[in-house]
């Protein structure tokens, strides 16, 4: 491979003593510093070593990566951030190595260590000494490592990170999937910048929140415990014998005999006891041979009994998640500078869709008010919010090439409504339409009868009139379903594994973008055969296509056109994107240039495809913006009005 560019190799070797969270080497902690640093142009035979066991400094690094066409490391985040985190540069352009493998194996080399890519790309001579890893398990600082085996140790990761790079490219060259990985490593030069960013909490409305969900929750424990003194509300054995009844096994002490010295003797005996519960069982047993309590079983008892217990149940669950996964978690999570700064994961999913840890920002609700606690880090600032419309129903509709869905979405139809409609002959109110939806998204997921039944607690006769209906309306679909089961079914190819008893069956399946998805036969046990996951094979590719190709293919996009306009200079911050939507925080005085720049390059998504993968995409993309002094409330503003 013959580079214009200077291509850049990095890799660097840190303390790792951050307390905040599970990280200890997170970059964003001020008190980490890079011990080494290794480097060198990808075409060069040797690798330059600085080394400063109180801290090599960044400013030159930041020069050299700077500089670069591109820079090259493996979890390259991890390093850029070291060099970058107290900068306003602009991040390089970037290949990262492990996100690299991530694409090229189909989303199945999730977080490939170095050392699995050296043993592929390399070969397993090239493996280092583990002694390093022994020295770290071991609680050795970085700094007190012999300086000669440490930098031993890094030389060879950047000549190993090197020759990994030359050969990854390579091969998606001729995969002919490079537009896939330059647009996927923008995307996580997008989510670098969101690191380095942070959120700004407000740490008085956590703690306030906190406290008020500590009292709700112990008020909840007092009323069952008031009722119920010996149930143990978050037993699932002893709330499924207390509600259902059962045979319940107990040991007791047993008088057995006397000692020598005249002493009873015991021993523990195993003993059973039958107990009748409130209520007759409605569901089967599980394998313990206790009933379920899950939420659902509660709200049942609930709205068909008023069961007081069951109420202060939910309550219970309710709010010890709020008070200790959410607000608790947070408090876990603060930084000196007011700020937490969550990790977006680009390889730990199989459709290519981010996540998010430290926290999961990605399952955060109104539930709560939780969100009411991320705000601006600016005074009078704004966090601006934007989404896409009904995204994951546009890749539905161009993948399955449905002509009536894609008419729908154009025309500004609700799928929902139109459907109700259909159904029962008459518009839905909003209140009717809410659950009503939740059907075309357990279908289109690739849920059957009885998973609608089972989620939505409808009877059989409806669900399949709900799945005939859908199926009328938007034939294209019913024949997508159709053909990826039976393409995966004719198409699977035999494998036989040394690990593994009997023949593998696997599907590879290539999405309009070059991304591929591996698809793997399940032993079907009420079958007794080998099948594919219905949900996989119709979801995957839609989920994929949306939220892992569109959405960080456009965030990447975003930031570029944010610092191209100067806005990041103003102070404009990517702080967050949730599937379909991206976060931003910025000053009040830039808040409709930024919202104006963000809607207008997030709705030229099909201009995008089009330049990057030749797709001619079919359907209007709308994007809503809302703004508000936190992440809670946030009103829309309609940029049109707006001169």
């Amino acid at each position: 491979m013959e580079s214009k560019v200077k291509t850049l190799v990095i890799d660097l070797e840190t303390t790792i003593k951050c307390p905040v969270g599970n990280h200890s080497a997170n970059p964003m902690w001020a008190g980490n510093k890079v011990i080494a640093a290794g480097y060198k142009d990808v075409d060069a035979d040797d690798v330059t070593i600085e080394y400063d066991a109180s801290g090599v400094a960044t400013d030159a690094l930041l020069v050299t990566c700077s500089e670069a066409g591109m820079v090259v490391g493996h979890n390259v985040k991890f390093d850029l951030l070291y060099i970058y985190r107290n900068a306003k540069t602009p991040l390089p352009r970037i290949w990262d190595t492990q996100l690299a493998a991530y694409l090229l194996s189909g989303q199945r080399q999730l977080y490939a260590s170095l050392d699995q890519l050296t043993t592929e790309y390399v070969g397993e001579h090239a493996l280092k000494d583990d002694k390093m890893k022994e020295y770290w398990k071991a609680g050795v600082c970085t700094s007190e490592i012999p300086k000669s085996e440490l930098c031993d140790y890094l030389w060879h990761d950047v000549d190993n990170t090197a020759q990994i790079f030359r050969k990854q490219f390579d091969e998606a060259s001729n995969l002919d999937i490079l537009p896939l990985m330059f647009t996927q490593m923008d995307a996580l030069r997008a989510t670098i910048e969101m690191n380095r960013n942070g959120m700004r909490v407000d740490w008085d409305y956590v703690v306030a929140s906190k406290f008020k969900y500590d009292d709700i929750l112990q008020e909840a424990i007092s009323k069952v415990k008031s009722w119920h003194p010996d149930l143990d509300v978050y037993s699932p054995k002893q709330l499924s014998l207390f509600f259902f009844g059962g045979t319940e096994k107990y040991k007791e002490k047993e008088r057995v005999g006397d000692y020598k010295n005249g002493n009873p003797k015991f021993k523990l005996v195993d003993k059973e006891r039958t107990i009748k519960g409130l209520y007759e069982p409605f569901t089967e047993a599980g394998k313990s041979g206790y009933f379920s309590v899950d939420d659902a079983t509660l709200k049942r008892l609930v709205d068909t009994d008023a069961d007081p217990v069951a109420k202060q149940l939910l309550v219970i669950r309710e709010t010890a998640k709020i008070a200790d996964t959410y607000y608790q978690g947070l408090l876990d999570l603060r930084f000196p500078d007011q700020n937490i700064y969550p990790n977006l994961n680009h390889c730990a999913t199989k459709t290519g869709r981010l996540s998010s840890t430290n926290p999961n920002l990605q399952n955060q609700t109104d539930t709560g008010d939780v969100k009411r606690a991320y705000v601006s880090r600016y005074t009078d600032g704004v966090i601006l919010e934007l989404d896409y419309s009904q995204l994951e129903m546009v890749a539905l509709a161009y993948i399955a090439d449905d002509k009536q869905l894609i008419d729908d979405i154009n025309n500004g139809r609700d799928m929902h409504r139109e459907l109700y409609r259909s159904m029962y002959g008459r518009m839905p109110t909003d209140k009717e339409r809410k659950p009503f939806k939740r059907f075309s998204f357990l279908l289109v997921y690739g849920g059957g009868a009885t998973t609608l039944m089972a989620q939505s607690g409808c009877d059989r006769a409806t669900a399949q009139k709900f799945i005939k209906t859908f199926y009328t309306r938007y034939k294209g679909v019913k024949k997508y379903h159709e053909e990826i089961v039976k393409q995966a079914n004719d198409k699977a190819v035999v494998e036989y594994s040394e690990t593994k008893t009997g023949p593998q069956y696997t599907y590879y399946h290539a999405s309009p973008t070059g991304r591929h998805y591996v698809f793997n036969k399940y032993h079907n046990e009420y079958k007794g055969d080998m099948t594919f996951s219905p949900t996989e094979l119709k979801n995957w590719p839609i989920q994929g296509f949306a939220t892992g190709d569109i959405v960080p293919m456009m965030v990447g996009i975003l930031l570029r056109n944010l610092e191209d306009a100067k806005l990041v200079d103003k102070g404009a911050c990517l702080v967050m994107t949730v599937h379909d939507s991206v976060v931003l925080d910025t000053p009040k005085e830039i808040e409709y240039s930024v919202a104006k720049l963000a809607k207008e390059t997030l709705e030229n998504a099909p201009m995008y495809m089009k330049q990057f993968f030749g797709i001619d995409f079919p359907c209007k993309l709308g994007v809503g913006v809302e703004a508000g002094s936190n992440w809670q409330d946030k009103e829309e503003i309609n940029l049109k009005e707006i001169v």
